[in-house]
Formats: C-alpha cells, sequence, structure tokens
C-alpha cells in the first residue's frame, strides 16, 4: 500500500470532522481529567508527608517568599532533617511511591487517548469513555512504558559512549596538532550522528502503545511487533512528527508576541515616561494583559486542536504500517494476525486522492 504522508494527514482532518464528539473538547476534558488526578495525587502525597510536602514544593516555596537559590536550598534541607532521619527516610519512600502512582496514571491515561485517536481515525465516533480504554490493561501499559523507556535509555547510554569517543578524538587532535577544521568537522558529524541515533532508536518503538491496544501485546511483544511495523519507516513516521512543527513554531510565537505586549509597553513608559506615571503604566499594563491574555487564548485553542491531529497522525500511521507490513515469518516474531481493535474505518486513508503541487496541502507550510 503506497504511502502518502499528505492524504494521511488530511484523512485526519476530514476524521476530526467528523466526529460528533469535537476532538478539542475531549482534548480539554482529557487535560483536566489528568491534571486533576496529578493533583489529587500530590495532595495525598503532602498529607503522607505531614504537610511538608516535596523537596522541590519546598524549595519553590522559598524562592517566591524572597529567598536566593542557595539559602532556600539550605532551609529545605534542614527543614527535613528537623524531622528526624526516620522522617526523612519516609518523605523519600512516599516521594517515591507517589512520583510511580503519578506516572503510572499519567502513562494509562496517555494511551487511553491514543486509544481513542485510533478510535476518530478508523471513524468509530468514539465518547469520552474512550479515554479509559487503558485501565483494563494497566499492568500491560507500565510494563510496555518501562521496557520502552529502559531501551531507549541503554541506546542513549552506548551512542553517548560514541559521542563521548569523538570528543576524546576531538581533544586529541587539538592538542597534537594545528588544525582547527578538523576537529570541529568531527564534533559536528558525531553531535549529529548521536542525535539521527537517538532519533532512530525512539522511533522504532513509537507504535508501542498502539500495538498494546490494537492488537492486545505489552511488554516485549508490543516491542517486538512496534519494531517490526517500523522496518523501514523510521524516517517516514520522523518527517510525519517534523511536519507538525510549524504549529508548535506559532503557538510559541503567540506566546512570545503576548509577553512582549505586555513587557515592552511598560519597560518603555518606566523608561520614557517615568516611573512615577501611574496612569500611565497602568493604561500600558491593561492593554499588554489584554493582547497577552488574547494570544495565550490563541495558543491555547491551537494545542487543544493540535494534540489530536498529530495523535491521530500517528494512529494513521499505525494502520498504515499495519497494513503493509509484510506478515512476520519464521524467521521473525510470529505475532497474530487478526486485528480486534474495531471493524473498520469509513475515513479515507493515505494514497486516496491528488497531490503534488495541483493537490492539496496537509499544512499551509507543507
Amino acid at each position: 500500500m503506497q504511502y502518502d504522508r499528505v492524504q494521511l494527514k488530511l484523512s485526519v482532518k476530514a476524521a476530526m470532522r467528523s466526529t460528533r464528539t469535537r476532538p478539542m473538547l475531549m482534548t480539554l476534558l482529557f487535560s483536566v481529567i489528568v491534571s486533576v488526578g496529578t493533583g489529587i495525587v500530590n495532595f495525598v502525597g503532602n498529607l503522607l508527608n505531614g504537610g511538608l510536602g516535596s523537596y522541590s514544593e519546598r524549595l519553590w516555596s522559598y524562592m517566591m517568599s524572597g529567598y536566593e537559590m542557595e539559602e532556600a536550598m539550605e532551609r529545605v534541607v534542614l527543614d527535613f532533617m528537623s524531622r528526624g532521619p526516620g522522617v526523612m527516610l519516609s518523605i523519600m519512600m512516599v516521594s517515591l511511591v507517589m512520583s510511580i502512582v503519578t506516572y503510572l496514571w499519567q502513562s494509562v491515561m496517555g494511551v487511553g487517548y491514543e486509544g481513542y485517536a485510533l478510535s476518530m481515525v478508523r471513524g468509530e465516533d468514539p465518547d469520552s469513555g474512550k479515554l479509559f480504554c487503558a485501565f483494563p490493561r494497566i499492568g500491560g501499559v507500565l510494563v510496555t512504558r518501562i521496557f520502552t523507556g529502559l531501551f531507549i535509555l541503554l541506546w542513549s547510554l552506548l551512542l553517548g559512549l560514541g559521542l563521548a569517543a569523538a570528543m576524546v578524538a576531538v581533544v586529541v587532535i587539538a592538542a597534537v596538532t594545528d588544525m582547527v577544521a578538523l576537529p570541529v568537522l568531527i564534533m559536528i558529524v558525531a553531535v549529529a550522528a548521536y542525535q539521527i541515533g537517538v532519533v532512530w532508536v525512539t522511533m522504532r518503538y513509537a507504535l508501542a502503545d498502539y500495538v498494546l491496544l490494537d492488537q492486545n501485546l505489552s511488554g516485549m511483544d508490543a516491542i517486538r511487533e512496534s519494531k517490526r511495523l517500523m522496518q523501514g519507516n523510521v524516517s517516514r513516521a520522523f518527517v510525519l512528527q517534523l511536519s507538525f512543527i510549524g504549529w508548535y513554531l506559532l503557538s510559541f510565537g503567540l506566546v512570545m508576541v503576548g509577553i512582549a505586549a505586555l513587557v515592552v509597553p511598560i519597560t518603555v513608559q518606566a523608561a520614557y515616561g517615568g516611573a512615577s506615571d501611574i496612569t500611565g503604566m497602568i493604561a500600558s499594563a491593561g492593554v499588554g494583559l489584554l493582547v497577552m491574555l488574547a494570544a495565550l487564548i490563541a495558543a491555547a485553542v491551537i494545542s487543544l486542536w493540535l494534540r489530536p491531529y498529530e495523535t491521530g497522525a500517528m494512529a494513521k500511521f499505525y494502520d498504515w504500517a499495519k497494513g503493509s507490513a509484510a506478515p512476520a515469518g519464521p524467521a521473525g516474531w510470529n505475532g497474530p494476525a487478526d486485528y480486534t481493535w474495531s471493524t473498520h474505518s469509513t475515513i479515507p486513508g493515505p494514497g486516496s486522492g491528488p497531490t503534488g503541487p495541483t493537490g492539496p496541502k496537509d499544512d499551509p507550510w507543507n
């Protein structure tokens, strides 16, 4: 089956438009649920710690009270030590457990959102209940995320050794010769190779969550199937994710414009109008605050629209990779051939319709 990134993204937009419960509202609901759940976990952890909270919370509290970083760190350490070694150990254990619970909560909800996106691009018109579809497989989610994170870490360390060797070579060459261009070239190539290697490793596991949902696999089985589906498709998946960078730059630009709209007029008023001109300062701050608020709202709207768009694109990519991948033979992993997540898709897939200079574009800059 022919791969067509433009048509893939257009089909995701069509799925977003045809879904009765708007994906932006579902994304907002998802964000609220995750935030509330995370807040509850942190609140419970704070109660178990006797109200002391975590180290970062106490540090932030002291810094907001006007203490310098070093003094705030010293006060936090003294706060914990004053409770005795037993209390310190208890706080550390509670913080560790709460961190694990928070990670598990956010991971399960994140996989559930990917399940919602997969159902959306398949034209199933999912409701809010689909956001919780990963909870019956919570153990598989945890195991898969742990293995995936561990493998990415190990590969990154291995690639880091290569980068460190290149840096040693650069130092040696610079010490024994007067050459400048060669060490710089080696360093640039080494850093680029490291970044490419990390991207390659990360993208190989990019479909593990969808495999977990769609094929009821987890752990090493889901990772092996993701690697199989990504054979020859790593660059396609990377370019697909990279194609959304324009929206992120637009959102970031809106935030920067909003901050500048608040800071610049106040700074100019203070410099030229005088700090004693309270009326001018208030007027400048008021207008700037309105502009910043409008810019932040626009950035938030883009974010709510972009998340289902991007996640849906990866879900659609999974469907394409699953349909185009060769069946696993005796030499490879003998995974299941029946996919039981859904019935059929009513949304057109990649490869259907014209593209190119005379055809549609997925995003304005593509």
